[in-house]
């Protein structure tokens, strides 16, 4: 009886397991055709969606003709390309010979030596009406370089704009290609040039002063643009760079004035009478023809010693009329001064001693 009982219980054990997974496999058996039949419609509709895209496995083109493609389209770009070029270039040969043409070239030159005399003749005009009218020689002759770089200016400008007239970029790239070599090749024109019209500028002395730089004393004659002209008193003209101007000391006698202050020394024995010396000196100023009476007039008597004794050094400064007078001032004054000295006797010896500076 138990024994029956067992195997019945048994068998409905079994008969329950099989029941109760009998439904989870029906499903799954089910589920394959469903998913079947969805592939089955994806490929009849060519209908996909994200979640069920299936990739296109149509063959590729051939590797022939896509290289044919490429080549040809870079065949194309090249020939493309030549036709720019060569069309560029030859818009710059174009407009290379517009701005060089012989017309151009000829009205250049003209007009360049057309100024050349222009300039030769204002200088000259300006000098000769300088020395006739004294009272305004200095004023006039320093009119002389500011009409010079006028003029040169006016006309490389009227042969830029007027002539060649290139266009801005081209004035731009030759202005920095020739700033680039001039910079490089000639430094030391260039900064007398730029000495000349800092000079020019600044002022420091005009045409017409009389100048002392290092050794060399005289008047101005001209400032150019490269160097400046002085006349010294042996009638010697020096020219002298303006960059060495712009970097040295310059002393000024005149500073643009007419008139310039002139020293005579004498030297004169210990033992000489100095109160009738200096009322000689007075008086020789005075009675000069060439004394400006306007300014002032001081006479020093120094002591100094000259091959070990003493010696009176009698200093006259005045100012003469004109700076051209500077020297025969200078001598008439010496002259007066020895010969009242000698004819009274204050020089025991009737001789000045010698000046030491040129002993």
């Amino acid at each position: 009886m138990n024994m029956k009982h067992l195997l019945a219980g048994i068998t409905l054990l079994a008969i329950l397991t099989a029941v109760h997974c009998s439904p989870s496999v029906a499903q799954d058996t089910v589920a394959v055709p469903d998913t079947l039949s969805q592939i089955q419609a994806v490929g009849e509709n060519g209908a996909s969606t994200p979640d069920t895209a299936i990739p296109d496995t149509a063959a590729p083109a051939p590797v022939d003709a896509r290289q044919d493609t490429l080549a040809g389209t870079a065949t194309e770009q090249a020939d493309a390309g030549g036709v720019a070029a060569e069309g560029e270039a030859g818009d710059e040969l174009v407009q290379l010979r517009n701005l060089i043409s012989f017309s151009k070239i000829f009205y250049a030159l003209l007009l360049l030596f057309i100024t050349y005399f222009v300039n030769k003749y204002t200088s000259l005009v300006l000098d000769n009406l300088a020395e006739k009218t004294a009272n305004y020689r200095l004023f006039i002759k320093r009119l002389s370089p500011i009409s010079r770089i006028l003029i040169w200016s006016v006309a490389i400008y009227i042969i830029i704009a007027g002539i060649i007239a290139p266009p801005f970029e081209t004035v731009l790239t030759i202005a920095a290609s020739i700033g680039i070599a001039v910079g490089f090749a000639s430094q030391d024109i260039l900064r007398n040039i730029f000495g000349g019209i800092m000079i020019i500028l600044d002022r420091p002395f005009q045409v017409g002063d009389k100048i002392q730089v290092g050794e060399h004393y005289g008047e101005v004659l001209s400032i150019g643009l490269r160097s400046s002209r002085v006349v010294t008193p042996d009638d010697s003209v020096v020219s002298i760079p303006n960059g060495e101007l712009m970097n040295r000391a310059v002393s000024n006698s005149n500073s643009s004035a007419l008139d310039c202050q002139v020293v005579a020394e004498i030297y004169l024995p210990a033992t000489t009478d100095v109160r009738a010396v200096k009322e000689i000196a007075y008086k020789a100023v005075y009675s000069s023809s060439y004394t400006f009476l306007n300014k002032p007039v001081v006479v020093i008597m120094l002591n100094e010693i000259y091959n070990t004794r003493y010696v009176m050094k009698l200093r006259v400064k005045a100012y003469v009329l004109d700076i051209r007078y500077e020297f025969l001032f200078k001598s008439d004054l010496t002259e007066m001064i020895l010969h009242e000295c000698n004819k009274r006797g204050l020089i025991p010896d009737k001789q000045p001693l010698e000046d030491p500076e040129y002993s």
